[in-house]
């Protein structure tokens, strides 16, 4: 009985955070648009012009849609962290007759889905651009979905994991100097891994320890396929592993900050 009491508070919790969401949908939307048609048109019309494969748009693409809950997270980031100093409205949660991780993880479970949702809506605008340079038949579909879901339980949980470290508002630059930049940079947005091996080899095996070298390569697999990348199922679990060590530990922070 307490399960199902914990799940049905657990989950009015999450539905009122999608109801918010739904108020600035448009707007995320529309920025989200403008960023993956400037990259896209760049490095598909423009960037070839200069030596680069006439398929790097649809690479990029790939890597795109790999990065687009790490550049929302700065926003979830500044939301909780200005929560945690302001109104405090996550006491609130806190004060539910549910366990307080409960509370927690389900901030991190309405991370999740709106980081699905926006990365799923960036292959139709991919096609958009690429147009006849992305074949929607060559995608795997499946490993597409599984990519994404994996690529948004992570941001979710990391989400938490880094609010937890920002002490204050004045700190949030740390946010993105710190975790956003070197991630993405060195994350396989405009390279495989197996290239920077190539080029760097102890370099690209230090950059292992990097979450975001296997989301996009776990990305690029689903669209180009999976010759020249890291196993699929490979990417998978370690993915898994920093989405769990990332939650267990964003958790352990934020009930000590918050004094629960």
């Amino acid at each position: 009985m307490n399960r199902l009491f914990y799940l049905n508070v657990c989950k009015n919790l999450i539905l009122t955070d999608l109801i918010i969401f739904k108020q600035t949908f448009l707007n995320k939307f529309i920025d989200l648009a403008i960023w993956v048609v400037l990259t896209v048109i760049v490095t598909a019309y423009i960037m070839p012009y200069f030596g680069l494969s006439v398929d790097f748009g649809v690479f990029q693409l790939a890597g795109v849609i790999a990065a687009a809950g790490l550049f929302e997270l700065y926003a979830n980031v500044v939301d909780l962290v200005s929560d945690f100093e302001g109104d405090r409205v996550i006491s609130y949660s806190l004060t539910l007759p549910i366990p307080s991780w409960l509370a927690i993880a389900s901030k991190a479970i309405y991370y999740f889905i709106i980081y699905c949702i926006l990365a799923v809506l960036m292959l139709p605008i991919g096609k958009l651009c690429l147009w006849n340079q992305l074949n929607l038949y060559e995608i795997s579909y499946f490993k597409f979905i599984v990519a994404v879901i994996f690529q948004s339980a992570f941001y979710a949980c990391f989400v938490l994991l880094v609010a937890s470290i920002v002490a204050n508002m004045q700190k949030l630059g740390m946010v993105w100097a710190r975790f956003i930049f070197p991630m993405w940079f060195l994350g396989g947005f405009q390279f495989s891994w197996l290239s920077f091996y190539k080029a760097l080899p102890w370099f690209a095996i230090l950059n292992l320890i990097n979450p975001m070298i296997y989301i996009t390569e776990a990305v690029r697999v689903s669209i180009l396929g999976q010759a020249s990348y890291i196993n699929f199922w490979l990417c998978l679990l370690a993915i898994t592993a920093f989405s769990v060590m990332c939650m267990y530990w964003g958790i352990y922070k934020l009930k000590k900050r918050l004094d629960f």
